[in-house]
């Protein structure tokens, strides 16, 4: 029997789907989700940083089929006392790896900010499937 077969969902999903597919196709909503959920958000202190990057593993670990979330956001924070003085948060702030499984498939994806392509990059870095 297949180990997602109590999985409420698969049954929307066309049978030709495979877990692999699958796996991938939750880490690309893992990806997007922190994208179009956390972008904006104003920053002011630095103490911030550190509680939003768990904010958003937990938010990518609340997902079903997300087994690992590891966030890192790197941000110049303004050092002044002006109170109208904040940053907010941009995708090229954002490190983000994911591991998602799906019956006997791991996927590992990752979100950055790549310079030499002036992008942020959703991009799968490794699928491990156990035999």
């Amino acid at each position: 029997m297949d180990e997602h077969s109590s999985d409420p969902a698969k049954i929307y999903f066309s049978p030709k789907v495979s877990n692999r597919d699958r796996a991938v196709f939750e880490a690309g909503i893992a990806l997007g989700m922190v994208i179009h959920q956390f972008m904006g958000i104003p920053i002011k202190f630095e103490e911030e940083v550190k509680l939003l990057e768990k904010v958003i593993e937990y938010a990518i670990l609340s997902q079903p089929f997300k087994s690992e979330a590891k966030v890192s956001i790197s941000i110049d924070i303004p050092k002044d006392d002006n109170p109208y003085r904040y940053t907010t948060l941009r995708s090229r702030n954002l490190d983000v790896t994911i591991v998602t499984s799906y019956g006997k498939t791991k996927v590992k994806a990752r979100l950055r900010y790549i310079p030499e392509l002036d992008y942020t990059l959703a991009y799968i870095e490794d699928i491990i499937e156990e035999e």
